[in-house]
């Protein structure tokens, strides 16, 4: 698949669903989403930590829920997110990996982003888009592999 980033962050942001009211102090995966979808790379303070609890899930949990605890603490029988939440995150993970693509990712939060989305695409089947997220990930760890041996 050759579709542009840009267009692929603009169909999955089309299909997040408006985020369900929770409870006090709990966090909600849809609503982390559709707040960074259109904010283009989030890197520092609790922006950066919202979005490394999306790779903690992702990469440790194996899955990524509807909602957590304040402490994002996973709970075996809540929910998990929907499909359209899990490309979400797919994209912010991947909107954060850019970096990497032109080898300015000092502190490796790239990478990290990079592999988790990786990880995510590689463990939901059912992902809108599944195929463009893919290609997006593949160009993207391609590039970063490129750059990496051109450092050195």
């Amino acid at each position: 698949m050759s579709t542009a980033p840009a267009e692929i962050i603009s169909q999955i942001a089309a299909l997040q669903p408006a985020a369900a009211a929770t409870a006090e102090g709990q966090t909600s995966s849809a609503a982390v989403v559709r707040a960074r979808l259109g904010d283009g790379i989030a890197a520092l303070g609790a922006e950066r930590d919202e979005i490394n609890e999306l790779c903690r899930q992702i990469d440790v949990f194996k899955r990524l829920q509807a909602d957590y605890s304040a402490d994002w603490k996973p709970d075996k029988e809540a929910p998990l997110a929907a499909p359209e939440v899990v490309a979400g995150a797919t994209c912010v993970l991947l909107i954060n990996a850019e970096p990497a693509t032109t080898g300015n990712d000092p502190d490796g939060w790239s990478l990290k982003c990079l592999n988790s989305a990786l990880k995510a695409i590689e463990q939901n089947e059912q992902l809108p888009m599944r195929a463009e997220l893919s290609g997006w990930a593949q160009a993207s760890f391609s590039a970063a592999v490129a750059n990496s041996a051109g450092a050195r």
